[in-house]
C-alpha cells in the first residue's frame, strides 16, 4: 500500500511498528478529531487508503476518514459474548485480535466471537470500500472448545492465506491449547491448523500475533501443563505456510517458567537484521535467536537482563528493539561485527508503564 498505510498490527508482517514517511516530530501535538465507537477497543487501529479501521468488543467494525474522523461506514457483525465464560477479564467479548487488510484485493479480515447458536469464532472478509460482507466462515480448530479459546493475537496474511491464532482466557481456566488456524483469502477450501502438543495451555496470545519472516510464521507460546514437559510450552515455534512445525526454541528453565506462569509468549518475536530474532517474556530475560535454526532447548545465541518482565509487543528500528515492559520501556541494541559473536545490551530505560510502542517521526510513541 501507500507509505501512510498501516494495514496490519505493527504496520507490516514483521510487526516492526515502524511508520514510513512520517514527518519529523517537532515537539508539539494537537488533537485533530475524536470519534466515539460502541465498545472497548483492544485491537490496534489500522489505516488503509485514508481510512482508519477500528474494531470493537461489541463485534462492530468502523471506517473513519483519517483526516476528519467522519464515519464512512459501520458494520455490526454479531452479538458479542456477555455471559457464560469460565473466566476472563473482557466483557463483552467480541473482536479482540487486530484485523488485517489486504490492500491489493481491497478486503479486511476480522474475527468475531459470539454465543449465538453456541460459542464460536467467525472469520469475516469485508470490503474496505463499504464494509459489505464478501464471505464468512467458522474459524475454530476442530476438536477445540471455542468457549475456552480467546482470539487475542492479531491476524496475519501469508501466501494467500489468513492466519488466526488462539490462546486462553485470563485466569488460564478450562481446556484450551495454543492453536493457529488458516484458510485461503478466497474463503474457499479446507481449514488447516497447528495445535501445540501439550495436555493444555501453551497459549499463543501476544497482541502482535504471528510474525512472518522468510516465508515462515513465528509464534511464541505461554506456560503449559504439565510443566515438566517442553511440548512447545514457553517456546518460539517456526511454522511453514502450511502450518507444519519446523523449529523450536525453549529456554533451559522452561519448567520453572511454566510452573510460575512466566510466559515466554507474553510478546511476539521481533525480527532483527542478519536473520536474527529477539524474544522476551514475563521473566524479563531477552533471548537472541537465529530464525533459520532456533536451537531447541537452551539454544539461544545470547541473552540480556531487561530488569523487568516484557508484555505486549516490541518495535524495531535497525539494530535496536524497543521492548514494552511492566514498568518501563527498554531500548535493546544488537551488536555484531567481524569475528564477534552477536550480543545484546540495554542502552536506555524509560521508567513508565509501557504498552506496545511504535516508531514515527524519529521518536518512540507509547
Amino acid at each position: 500500500g501507500a507509505p501512510a498505510d498501516w494495514p496490519t498490527y505493527g504496520g507490516n508482517p514483521s510487526r516492526s511498528g515502524l511508520a514510513v514517511g512520517t514527518p519529523t516530530f517537532r515537539g508539539h501535538l494537537a488533537r485533530r478529531w475524536t470519534a466515539h465507537v460502541d465498545g472497548e477497543v483492544y485491537a490496534q487501529p489500522l489505516v488503509v487508503g485514508g481510512r482508519v479501521i477500528v474494531a470493537t468488543e461489541n463485534d462492530s467494525v468502523y471506517a473513519l476518514a483519517a483526516g476528519s474522523g467522519r464515519l464512512l461506514w459501520r458494520r455490526h457483525l454479531a452479538a458479542p459474548v456477555t455471559t457464560g465464560l469460565p473466566c476472563g477479564d473482557i466483557s463483552p467479548s467480541g473482536i479482540t485480535g487486530t484485523p488485517v487488510a489486504d490492500v491489493t484485493s481491497g478486503r479486511l479480515f476480522v474475527t468475531t466471537f459470539t454465543a449465538s447458536g453456541g460459542y464460536h469464532h467467525t472469520l469475516w472478509a469485508l470490503s474496505l470500500a463499504n464494509g459489505a460482507t464478501v464471505w464468512r466462515r467458522p474459524i475454530d480448530v476442530p476438536g477445540s472448545d471455542p468457549r475456552a479459546q480467546q482470539q487475542r493475537s492479531a491476524l496475519t496474511l501469508l501466501g494467500g492465506r489468513v492466519y488466526v491464532a488462539y490462546g486462553g482466557l485470563y485466569g488460564d481456566c478450562s481446556d484450551y491449547k495454543g492453536r493457529v488456524a488458516a484458510v485461503a483469502e478466497s474463503g474457499r477450501g479446507r481449514l488447516i491448523s497447528f495445535t501445540a502438543p501439550v495436555q493444555r495451555e501453551a497459549a499463543i496470545w501476544a497482541p502482535p500475533g504471528p510474525v512472518t519472516f522468510g516465508g515462515n510464521l513465528y509464534v511464541a507460546t505461554g506456560n503449559g501443563t504439565p510443566a515438566r514437559d517442553v511440548a512447545d510450552s514457553d517456546s518460539v515455534v517456526r511454522l511453514t505456510a502450511g502450518l507444519r512445525q519446523t523449529g523450536r526454541f525453549t529456554p533451559g528453565n522452561f519448567a520453572t517458567l511454566s510452573a510460575n506462569d512466566l510466559d515466554l509468549g507474553s510478546t511476539s518475536p521481533a525480527v532483527l537484521p542478519g536473520g536474527l530474532l529477539f524474544q522476551a517474556g514475563k521473566e524479563g530475560t531477552g533471548y537472541l535467536l537465529r530464525a533459520g535454526h532456533l536451537g531447541g532447548t537452551g539454544g539461544q545465541i545470547a541473552t540480556v537482563d531487561l530488569g523487568d518482565g516484557a508484555f505486549g509487543g516490541d518495535a524495531v528500528a535497525g539494530h535496536t528493539v524497543f521492548v514494552s515492559c511492566f514498568q518501563q520501556l527498554a531500548a535493546v541494541r544488537l551488536t555484531t561485527g567481524a569475528g564477534r559473536r552477536p550480543a545484546l545490551r540495554v542502552v536506555w530505560r524509560a521508567p513508565v508503564p509501557a504498552g506496545p510502542p511504535v516508531l514515527a517521526g524519529g521518536v518512540v510513541w507509547d
